[in-house]
């Protein structure tokens, strides 16, 4: 493994690591009108799932839902943050790729004896401003190459801030793959800019999906596959930097996520790996099941000890937890498929308004368990489809019993309709199915109090409702998912389908 540069050296390599983000625009002209945007449209006119990749207002989006049955429990009070895309064409161009929309994050405040609200605004990043004041796309992004694009200076030229969010020491932050965390307003979600945790730290990728440790340790990574690199956070509970160095010596496969146990950080490396900067940047990527998926364990303490298994084929966006033994076995969920069709296939079918077999992933959660020496067990759970595995917040890196995720039937093709909650120590499921004219959105666990067990507390989520064309708001009892919700509210209008949330208790 190689040593750690300082931080400047890291900052020079991670901006030629960027591979795609060193390259030239190109200059060349769409003749006529453009095929995608014309398709999405003709689409949009009969199918209303099409309702979940339909651009949102720039202005934003404020309203005040319908309350359609039940009420807000008791002890369940404060904000339900989101993240996802909502700007996918401009100047009647649309992207061909799902995750390149702008990020537009969304707020749902719950308060005692109060309406509950909604407010959701774009992220306004030099991207977003540049392209709002063009009226047309400016950069090249993860899976795109609009007509007439400027050159790249790094990371953050592209950034979209449309994956996740996270509250930390109160700032909120938009997060992405390939650049900085986005600062935000948490109460009117005006945006305030990228965060930057240092000097040589400027632009540096911070990933989606951080990790915070009981103590409220806050570990995060982010990657440069062109030099089989990720650069560690290690951050405090109060947003402080503590540690951020580069490690080398990690296959160039698209991590989306990972997971932490009390002692280690574990990486899962799928087949989806780096071929070479092109435009878009998702072609720098080529499907190779000639080599296994490797699983890497990083020492928390150090982080030049590691240990490596190889695992058959395959690819992942999410994983869902992990726990260690006191032997080094390591115990981790996730919801893994036998290829990457749904990021090289189906997230861009989306932007034509046609759902394929590939827009449903194929994933399916499943159990591995790694053992000390390489040896290791992965048991898949074959009912059916599953992706956004979700912790109770307080297991992170614990011994637990319960996973909450969307499901769908196999053939399933416009979306997730089931909640589901599943036992990994029984493999016992209780899911509740909303039909297909629902697509359900990753769900967040909240505890009812800090000493509850494991698993007493609330599912809140959102959806999008077709018939009604109309998004909304669900409030499930965690370990009663099969009488369904316990409140529900729906919005006036239909928000873009999202990715990824985060809860902030009032």
């Amino acid at each position: 493994m190689q040593t750690h540069p300082n931080r400047r050296d890291m900052l020079a390599l991670l901006a030629a690591a960027g591979g795609a983000a060193s390259l030239p625009g190109l200059a060349f002209a769409s003749e006529g009108a453009d095929p995608v945007y014309q398709a999405f449209e003709a689409a949009s006119r009969h199918d209303p799932w099409t309702l979940g990749f339909t651009d949102a207002p720039a202005t934003g989006l404020d309203g005040v839902p319908q309350r359609l049955h039940g009420r807000l429990p008791d002890g369940l009070a404060g904000t339900l943050y989101r993240n996802g895309p909502a700007r996918f064409s401009r100047d009647e161009w649309r992207y061909r790729h799902w995750f390149d929309g702008d990020g537009m994050v969304h707020a749902w405040h719950l308060a005692p004896g109060e309406p509950v609200t909604h407010r959701a605004r774009f992220v306004e990043t030099p991207k977003w401003r540049d392209e709002e004041a063009a009226g047309r796309f400016l950069m090249p992004t993860f899976g795109s190459q609009p007509p007439n694009t400027r050159g790249m200076r790094g990371p953050d030229d592209m950034n979209a801030a449309n994956t996740s969010v996270m509250v930390l020491d109160g700032q909120l932050m938009a997060l992405w793959e390939g650049g900085s965390a986005w600062q935000l307003d948490a109460q009117t979600l005006a945006s305030q800019g990228p965060r930057n945790w240092g000097d040589g730290l400027e632009g540096l990728p911070f990933s989606a999906h951080p990790k915070v440790d009981p103590d409220g340790t806050v570990w995060n990574f982010g990657q440069a596959p062109a030099q089989e690199a990720l650069v560690i956070w290690q951050l405090g509970r109060d947003g402080s930097l503590r540690r951020a160095e580069l490690v080398g010596d990690i296959p160039g496969g698209m991590i989306h996520d990972f997971a932490v146990t009390d002692r280690s950080l574990v990486f899962l490396v799928g087949n989806l790996r780096w071929a070479g900067p092109q435009l878009p940047y998702l072609d720098s990527f080529r499907w190779d099941d000639s080599r296994a998926m490797q699983v890497i364990a990083i020492d928390k303490s150090d982080w030049l000890q590691r240990r490596v298994w190889e695992l058959p084929p395959g690819f992942l966006f999410h994983v869902g937890g992990a726990w260690e033994d006191a032997d080094g076995t390591i115990h981790v969920d996730a919801a893994l498929s036998d290829d990457a069709r749904m990021a090289t296939i189906g997230a861009r079918d989306v932007m034509l308004g046609r759902p394929s077999p590939e827009s449903e992933g194929g994933s399916r959660m499943h159990m591995i368990t790694l053992y000390p020496g390489g040896r290791f067990e992965r048991a898949a759970f074959n009912d059916g489809g599953a992706e956004f595995p979700q912790v109770d917040p307080r297991y992170t890196g614990l011994a637990r019993r319960f996973t909450w995720h969307v499901g769908w039937s196999d053939g399933q093709v416009r979306g997730a309709s089931q909640l589901v909650e599943r036992n990994l120590l029984s493999g016992a499921t209780r899911r509740f199915d909303f039909g297909t004219d629902v697509v359900v959105e990753e769900p967040l666990f909240i505890p009812r109090d800090r000493a509850a067990e494991e698993g007493d507390g609330w599912l809140v989520h959102t959806a999008l409702n077709k018939q009604a064309r109309a998004s909304e708001l669900h409030i499930f009892e965690a370990r009663r998912l099969e009488d369904g919700p316990v409140a529900s509210w729906r919005l006036p209008y239909a928000c873009p389908l999202g990715f990824h949330g985060c809860w902030q208790a009032a």
